[in-house]
């Protein structure tokens, strides 16, 4: 069993993972819970009390966290994540992780980011992907007319359609649409070239992986 945790307001972790995961990975979702008004200090909160989120899984035997928020990630860098994974004592997979390591096993190296961030938290995932190694070719954001982050759930499945297109002209290894709150699955199913990775599509994959190996 894997818990899922995705930030409280967040309606597209749940809806996109019904269709990328297969019935026999068994996972049970829990709310990422913050009481911070500001976007950037709320999104840190997840990351930093993940341990307090953890709780409501009541004790279940759990094989492995996937934490479905990529912009968490971006605050407190890799040492962050590393260090709050060392404090549960227990796998998580963040999702910033899991596309980290589906760009390298596809041996990427140029890529364009895409996201509906506000500018701090773009700028603070276009260091964070760098810092991880990537050259960035093309970076973009989409407009939600709010510093608050919740209003990414409001964004449509075609708001980076767009961006994608501008994004294919510099021909990058793989386009990110970061964020596991804007809706992204028809463009990640489409089979132009370059590859489009989401950061839920990533997180299903890694879910799936990590599954199979607890099954074996």
């Amino acid at each position: 069993m894997i818990g899922l945790l995705t930030p409280m307001a967040n309606p597209t972790v749940e809806r996109e993972l019904r269709r990328l995961l297969p019935d026999d990975v068994d996972y049970v979702v829990g709310r990422l819970t913050s009481d911070e008004a500001d976007s950037t200090k709320r999104l840190r909160a997840y990351a930093e009390h993940l341990d307090c989120a953890v709780r409501q899984f009541g004790g279940m035997p759990l094989s492995a966290l996937a934490f479905a928020c990529t912009a968490s990630s971006y605050l407190v860098g890799r040492e962050g994540e590393d260090r709050i994974a060392a404090r549960l004592r227990q796998p998580v997979l963040w999702a910033a992780a899991t596309v980290r390591d589906a760009l390298g096993r596809a041996r990427v190296r140029r890529i364009a980011v895409i996201s509906p961030y506000p500018a701090a938290i773009h700028a603070a995932g276009l260091a964070y992907w760098q810092a991880c190694g990537f050259a960035l070719v093309f970076d973009r954001r989409i407009e939600i007319g709010s510093e608050d982050t919740r209003a990414i759930y409001a964004l449509g499945q075609d708001a980076a359609q767009a961006a994608i297109d501008e994004a294919r002209q510099v021909a990058p290894d793989a386009i990110l649409l970061s964020g596991t709150g804007m809706a992204t699955l028809s463009l990640v199913e489409s089979n132009a070239e370059p590859r489009v990775l989401s950061s839920n599509h990533c997180l299903a994959a890694a879910m799936i992986a990590q599954a199979n190996g607890a099954s074996a």
